[in-house]
């Protein structure tokens, strides 16, 4: 009987297989498609090299085969990977440029986050984009509104301040006096035997010595001047995104100034955000000659000790910082970035705080409960409110 025609080796001798090649041998397999570097768009090597290490096995009897490339297919794989590095490093030296385009960057993220959903969710997600938009209309309104009632009732409150105004100052003195009835049996020339007061001395002083925010700033020497302080006011803006505090002096020994002033702008003050700090800005105190509290002239005797002049000596007058309240009318100022390392920008982030919260200190609390600082009440009241929300809070895991 003749030997059957082995159909494996007819077809390697219809394409082309040489003499050499052993009869029944397989024919190997096409390579395997290389990952692709998506960042570069080429392949990268490590992942050629993987590729290229990577047995493949096919049932085909019990033989294995393993990809076999040809010499130009690795040299261009080589190559093209070559120039994937080399535009890597291109990018590495362009770090400026690419931060320069971190705004750009975030507005492609959106698209980035989007380009990953299903059609039918993007366009939900559109919808909630429409609906945000409307939210932020609304609190437009909500915040102009806000302003105007702010503005409403600062008008109602302004007669009222003014007439507080002009009893601590004694102007309604003897109005007030002549309502007084004197008690049965209380001698009406008592106040013969003692100079009477003048409407209420000291009373911004003393307001502002029950804040402990305020209160730590201010030092003996300031406790002097602050004894002519006549009054304090806030003035809101009109659009509700900022204010001004102002201090009235009367004339005394130490500032020229009648008035001293402390603007904030602050975009979203009507809201409970953390405040945003637009700008902040004080004023340039100034002082009578010598009464500066805030620095001090010391002399100091210096030898030379070069020179024609050398072994003389010569008095040096230098200009000291002092602790004092009055700095606050010198808000911190904001270092150039460039030169700003992590420590002294928390420091600064600090300063700001601070600063902020002294201001609020006037504006939210002692301007409008002046009176309840001067007694104390006010500071009682706080007292009581912080030990009656520390006493819910230790109560609430019982009552769960």
């Amino acid at each position: 009987m003749a030997d059957r025609e082995d159909p494996t080796v007819a077809t390697n001798i219809s394409e082309g297989v040489t003499e050499n090649e052993t009869p029944g041998e397989e024919e190997m397999p096409p390579a395997p498609p290389l990952p692709i570097d998506r960042a570069s768009g080429t392949e990268s090597s490590a992942e050629v090299t993987e590729a290229m290490s990577m047995p493949e096995t096919q049932q085909s009897g019990s033989k294995v085969s393993e990809p076999i490339f040809a010499v130009e297919q690795v040299q261009d794989l080589v190559d093209r990977t070559n120039i994937a590095k080399v535009d890597g490093d291109e990018d590495d030296d362009d770090d400026d440029d690419e931060d320069e385009e971190d705004d750009s960057d975030d507005e492609s993220s959106e698209e980035d986050i989007l380009s990953t959903l299903p059609r039918e969710v993007v366009r939900r997600v559109e919808k909630l984009k429409e609906l945000n938009d409307a939210r932020e209309r609304v609190m437009e309104d909500y915040l102009k509104e806000r302003a105007a009632l702010e503005q409403k009732y600062l008008v109602r409150n302004k007669p009222l301040y003014e007439k507080r105004r002009e009893v601590v100052n004694g102007n309604l003195d003897d109005a007030i006096d002549a309502l007084v009835v004197p008690a049965e049996g209380e001698d009406s020339n008592e106040h013969e035997i003692h100079a009477p007061a003048r409407g209420v001395p000291q009373f911004w002083a003393c307001c502002m010595s029950h804040l402990e925010t305020v209160a730590e700033l201010v030092t003996e020497q300031d406790v002097d001047c602050l004894e002519h302080l006549i009054d304090i006011t806030c003035d809101d803006f009109p659009d509700g995104k900022g204010f001004t505090l102002k201090f009235y002096f009367e004339p005394n020994d130490y500032l020229e100034d009648k008035v001293l002033t402390k603007r904030y702008e602050i975009p979203n003050l009507l809201l409970d955000d953390e405040p945003i700090l637009k700008s902040v800005t004080g004023c340039d105190i100034k002082w009578k000659y010598q009464r500066c509290l805030t620095h001090r002239e010391i002399q100091k005797k210096q030898r030379s000790k070069s020179g024609r002049r050398a072994g003389q000596i010569r008095t040096v007058t230098k200009r000291e910082h002092t602790d004092s309240f009055f700095h606050f009318f010198n808000p911190p100022k904001m270092p150039s970035l460039e030169e700003m390392d992590e420590d002294e920008a928390d420091a600064i982030e600090e300063a700001f705080d601070h600063d902020y919260d002294v201001a609020q200190s006037f504006r939210s609390h002692i301007i409008p409960k002046a009176v309840l600082w001067f007694t104390g009440e006010a500071l009682e009241e706080e007292v009581l409110g912080m030990m009656a929300a520390q006493n819910e809070a230790s109560s609430a895991p019982e009552n769960e």
